[in-house]
């Protein structure tokens, strides 16, 4: 195991399917038993860990299912490959996002990795639409937040 050095940040590229799910694919060697990716949300103190297992010579990878409920807003990606190390934001590499995903990775403009969860508005009609529901700033605050 070779140790990741601070000044070499960890990047991500990151595949979205249409289901909802995402593959982040970590280039970095590390403990499989130890290495992590955590999706931290920013308005709050929920969060999502992620084991990190090898994945290719270099590559470690985790994934996040469809299934694993995640609140609507943004989530910053955070990983950690060893035992000695904290948990530290990840750089933003290459992103495959499917148009209608619900959970989209996008780059922050410190070139961090971030995934936005968007709650999907219901199809209206016979042809129906996709979209994400935006909160209008008038509107009386909900008690908990919807999640996708």
């Amino acid at each position: 195991m070779t140790p990741v050095s601070h000044a070499v940040p960890l990047r991500a590229d990151c595949i979205a399917d249409s289901a909802g799910g995402l593959t982040f694919d970590v280039s970095a060697t590390g403990a499989p038993d130890t290495a992590h990716l955590v999706l931290r949300h920013r308005e709050g103190p929920e969060e999502v860990t992620l084991p990190l297992a090898p994945a290719t010579k270099g590559r470690l990878r985790a994934a996040l299912p469809s299934s694993v409920s995640l609140l609507e807003g943004h989530w910053d990606a955070y990983a950690s490959v060893t035992e000695e190390e904290s948990d530290h934001r990840v750089a933003s590499g290459a992103m495959d996002v499917h148009p209608h995903a619900s959970r989209v990775p996008y780059e922050t403009r410190q070139g961090n990795l971030s995934v936005e969860c968007r709650l999907p508005v219901a199809p209206s009609g016979a042809r129906g639409t996709a979209g994400s529901a935006t909160m209008d700033p008038h509107s009386p605050a909900r008690s908990a937040l919807p999640s996708c």
